[in-house]
Formats: C-alpha cells, structure tokens, sequence
C-alpha cells in the first residue's frame, strides 16, 4: 500500500506520529494473529506490544520485497510461536478466553440477526480453538486476515503446497465440528 511506505519513510525520518499511524491501522490484525496462536488474551496484548517494538527497531531493514503488512505479520506470527516455544519449555498451558470473531457488519441488522450471528461467531471461535495453534493461525489469517497463499506462505515459511493441503483439510476439519456442534444444540433443544 502506497500510504503505507510514506507513512514508513516519515517514521524513518523521526516522525513518531507516523508510527502510531502504522501501529492503528495494523494492531487489531497483530492482536488477531498472536491470540489466535497463543489462545490467550493477556499473552496476546504483550506479544502485540512487542511486535511493535521489534517492527520499530527492524523498520530500516524493511525491503519492500512483500507488502508492509505480510513483513508485519511474518514478524506478529514468529513471534506469538516464539511466546508458544517459550511457554512449552516451562510446561504451562494454554487456555482460551472466549473472544469472539466478527464474522459480518451487524450495523443496521435486526436483533434477532445480531443474537444469530453472535452465536455463529461464538461457534466458530470454539471450533477454531481446538486446533493447533499453527492451524487456527493459517485459518484467520486467510479467512478473517484476507492474507492470499503466496503471503501466508512468506508469514509462516511453509510451502505452498502444504498450506493448500492445510486450508482444504482445516475447512472440512472446521465444517464436521461445527457440524456436530450445531446438532447437539438441535438435539439439547428438542
């Protein structure tokens, strides 16, 4: 994005105001990336804070090989599995706090919509927790990121191939749970 390399040449010129120009378009899709690898929300607001601090530090070494947003979010998606690597070592565990994913634009809808929806997105955040931290990464960032294979690749530094495989298996892994999701609730209401 054009506006992203002159925002990015002010920061490099001193401006600070330019920076946090960059940190408010992008922190929600950081924030995105790192909780849907880490499954928490505390973890994930440190690791975007570091993110920022790294992409503040590393800004001059930005070759403009990839857009600004694929460098940024190779950086938030190697640094939530650094956090992951960092925790398994010391044996915690990973725990989920319930955030919901915005699926669609509820303004202007009915109420009776915005209950529906919410429960969808609930649905669906559950389903997309069980996976693996690496699958629930590779799933947002194409559905809810819009990130195309080539810039997943470059994020994550698998082939593309590999993650083609993943993307079909993830949707029918996340089709069957919610699947079965959705006919416990049938049954649990009949």
């Amino acid at each position: 994005m054009m506006e992203d390399t002159l925002l990015i040449q002010q920061v490099l010129k001193g401006n600070q105001s330019a920076f946090r120009d960059l940190v408010e378009r992008y922190q929600s899709y950081v924030f995105t990336i790192a909780f849907k690898v880490l499954k928490n929300r505390e973890r994930a607001e440190e690791v975007s804070q570091d993110v920022f601090i790294k992409v503040y530090r590393m800004l001059g070494s930005y070759q403009q090989k990839s857009t600004f947003s694929t460098w940024l979010y190779t950086i938030a998606y190697r640094t939530a599995l650094d956090e992951v690597r960092k925790k398994k070592r010391y044996a915690e565990s990973i725990e989920a706090d319930g955030q919901y994913l915005q699926i669609a634009d509820q303004d202007g809808k009915s109420p009776a919509f915005n209950v529906q929806q919410a429960d969808l997105n609930h649905q669906l955040e559950q389903a997309i927790q069980q996976l693996k931290p690496i699958d629930a990464a590779i799933i947002s960032l194409y559905y809810l990121n819009e990130k195309n294979v080539q810039e997943i690749q470059v994020i994550t530094g698998l082939s593309k191939s590999n993650i083609k495989t993943k993307l079909h298996r993830l949707r029918e892994q996340l089709r069957d749970q919610l699947q079965s999701q959705l006919q416990t609730e049938v049954k649990d209401l009949l």
